[in-house]
């Protein structure tokens, strides 16, 4: 029987073999959807979707949508996610970015477990045109009661990041580094139909203590049917070291509709 991990870890060894080489990307959160995707057995799917379209005075396009696809057998886990948002204001670009993110977890023992992920992402407003990532480490559910979740994870990452071309000085510039990133994940459901959670990262270089990403992010979802859903996120990114032209902290406030199967 061909097991989850048997199918993630060679996607893995791949991502070891193709990082070559950080320049600056965001850390982005993908807890929230994992723990909405994995807590009952067999699969499980989610699909959200935004759209802003206006006219006359004010000319604005926003799209935005995720999809993600959970496995869950026993002891072990499947996560995959993808999401893009693109948007234009008066017919000029001001959001334009993509992500995929596949995660396995196995459970060890107790509330010990092991994660192995893959990522890769793309932010044309972050000048950063390829981002590849892969990493692993240990996850702490510190406790692991009904309608409460706190866990603590720790993780060895290896980058590979290729800035986009331009006038900046550092144009095109290809880099390759390791960091280790340790999270705090709490989420508690307030209601049967009511979830809040707060993930904080933090995430220094480990060649270069000056060169550290932080992120902490709020989240507030509401059950409106047994498949909808709707998500709101307050989320604070700040990076040490960004690239030539980019501000170093960004905030976001988003809401959402979700789908879940």
């Amino acid at each position: 029987m061909v097991r989850p991990y048997h199918l993630v870890l060679p996607w893995l060894a791949v991502a070891l073999e193709l990082v070559t080489s950080p320049a600056s990307a965001q850390i982005v959160n993908v807890h929230p959807l994992v723990a909405a995707n994995g807590g009952k057995e067999g699969l499980s799917v989610t699909v959200d979707g935004s759209a802003d379209v206006r006219t006359g005075n004010t000319r604005l396009l926003a799209l935005g949508g995720s999809a993600t696809a959970g496995y869950r057998a026993g002891r072990h886990q499947v996560f995959l996610m993808a999401r893009a948002e693109f948007s234009q204001e008066a017919g000029d670009p001001i959001v334009n970015k993509d992500l995929e993110h596949l995660r396995y977890r196995l459970s060890v023992k107790g509330p010990l477990e092991a994660e192995v992920f893959l990522q890769h992402d793309r932010d044309a407003f972050r000048r950063l045109a390829l981002r590849a990532l892969a990493g692993a480490g240990p996850r702490l559910r510190v406790a692991p009661i009904p309608g409460f979740e706190a866990a603590l994870g720790l993780a060895l990452l290896l980058e590979h990041e290729r800035l986009s071309s331009g006038a900046e000085p550092d144009a095109g510039d290809e880099v390759f580094d390791a960091r280790l990133s340790t999270y705090l994940v709490l989420a508690t459901s307030v209601t049967p139909h009511l979830t809040l959670g707060n993930t904080f990262y933090l995430q220094p270089r480990l060649d270069r203590a000056g060169d550290v990403r932080v992120l902490s992010e709020s989240s507030l979802l509401a059950a409106v049917t047994k498949h909808v859903s709707v998500k709101m996120s307050l989320s604070s990114a700040y990076d040490a070291q960004p690239p030539a032209g980019v501000l170093p902290l960004d905030a976001t406030l988003k809401s959402a509709l979700q789908l879940s199967f």
